[in-house]
């Protein structure tokens, strides 16, 4: 798709590249006319990412990336060219002028679409009486309406071919079913819907897009959760589940959470900065999209072992970002859920501001798993007078908590900055239409 010159060129104008930039990194260190921060593209703790103001250019020195304010879109939005360049003239408030049609852009926006109503199919499936199942759930789970609007929450009917039918008549192919995730190929012939008797969650990214669906199956059958396969418009480890909504939180906080019922739970609540990872471990993309909109994350996983192990690796990948790492741990209650319903929201807000920095929960960790103060007690009952115990103090116990305090200290709380850009602050919810009410997502 060519544009005019004249109007890529004001396009350019009226997006400064500073500006641009800076809704999804923060620039901070300044070399001569450049600004500085760390690469949204790649992972690393000292800056190398460069953008002139002069030359209106990125670069990053260390993974070679580089180019124009639409260049520089096109890589973080994951957007080809002329949709990049449509994405700046909304955001500067420019009309596009009329070209021929892109092929890759309209089959993305088609299948956009098509989530959209699929999305819409869901919520009204929620209300029929096929639906009770869905509807006993919820109520179960105690998510109230306006939770279930909010998140838009629906029901893929116990049938082969309902979603087919119904998206057919509103003039959807089955290759689109199928490119959109939405139908699988029978052995023979025909196509069959992917989502049946499940709870539906539309997957919404920061822009309103309806991108894909998680769903959680209702009574016996596996997987008990299922996502939508990879396709042009949705990847699993590039996407969190409510970072649409939880972008527009004012508390200064993410809350990383491992389910969807979590992060509507926790929404619920009051605790809007919630958000899951789609049933994924966290991924480094998926980390350094968070980093976008928040310098402070809170990890809230399930108190197992393996949310503790999960919990081990999201540190690890988030402390290569600029950003403060908080770990919440719950104590009569294996996950924030059941936590709230159990001791209430007030005494979960008291867990959020008693949570521990990154390196006390790892130090306490290895206190656990090696059982330091118990070894020390044996050692007393053995009728030594409690010499042995007080030389193993010396030894293991006093040093681990001496190293632990410089550490600790060391961690430097900086003040949240929530990040929004212009761009996704401008993203509306998808499924606010008055027939069918809204289009949203979740999991677990």
């Amino acid at each position: 798709m060519a544009f005019p010159e004249s109007f890529l060129q004001e396009l350019a104008e009226r997006n400064d590249i500073v500006d641009v930039v800076s809704s999804y990194v923060r620039l901070t260190k300044k070399s001569g006319s450049n600004l500085f921060g760390l690469c949204p593209f790649h992972s690393e703790k000292t800056p190398s990412f460069s953008v002139s103001p002069d030359k209106q250019i990125y670069h990053c020195f260390g993974c070679g990336k580089g180019g124009s304010v639409i260049s520089f879109i096109m890589e973080i939005e994951n957007l080809s060219f002329p949709e990049a360049v449509a994405f700046l003239a909304n955001r500067a408030g420019m009309h596009l002028p009329e070209q021929s049609d892109d092929p890759g852009a309209k089959k993305r926006q088609r299948l956009l679409a098509l989530n959209r109503d699929a999305a819409r199919f869901f919520h009204a499936q929620l209300k029929t009486p096929a639906g009770q199942p869905a509807r006993d759930y919820l109520a179960r789970r105690q998510l109230t309406a306006q939770t279930v609007t909010r998140f838009g929450l629906g029901f893929a009917p116990d049938t082969w071919d309902s979603l087919v039918r119904a998206m057919k008549a509103l003039g959807y192919s089955e290759q689109e079913l199928f490119d959109g995730g939405l139908v699988r190929h029978g052995k023979t012939s025909g196509v069959y819907d992917t989502f049946r008797n499940r709870l539906m969650f539309p997957v919404i990214d920061v822009r309103g897009n309806v991108i894909g669906f998680s769903g959680r199956i209702l009574g016996d059958g596996e997987p008990k959760y299922m996502n939508s396969p990879e396709t042009i418009v949705f990847s699993k480890s590039h996407n969190l589940f409510a970072l649409n909504l939880a972008k527009k939180s004012k508390c200064g906080y993410i809350i990383l959470a491992e389910g969807n019922i979590d992060v509507a739970s926790l929404h619920q609540a009051g605790f809007d900065s919630a958000v899951a990872s789609l049933g994924t471990s966290l991924t480094p993309e998926q980390a350094r999209l968070l980093s976008r909109y928040t310098s402070e994350i809170v990890i809230a996983y399930d108190n197992d072992g393996a949310g503790q192990k999960a919990s081990q690796r999201a540190i690890g990948i988030l402390e290569k970002l600029e950003v403060r790492v908080r770990v919440l741990q719950m104590q009569g209650a294996k996950d924030p859920d059941e936590y709230i319903k159990t001791f209430g929201a007030d005494a979960f807000r008291n867990l959020l501001a008693q949570s521990e920095n990154h390196i006390d929960y790892r130090l306490g960790a290895v206190q656990r798993k090696y059982d330091l103060k118990v070894d020390g007690v044996r050692h007393a009952r053995r009728g030594d007078g409690g010499h042995a115990r007080r030389g193993r103090d010396r030894r293991g116990a006093a040093p681990a908590q001496a190293a632990a305090q410089p550490r600790a200290q060391g961690t430097g709380a900086r003040p949240a900055a929530p990040r929004d850009g212009d761009a996704a602050a401008r993203a509306e919810h998808p499924l606010r239409q008055p027939p069918l009410g809204g289009r949203r997502t979740g999991h677990h």
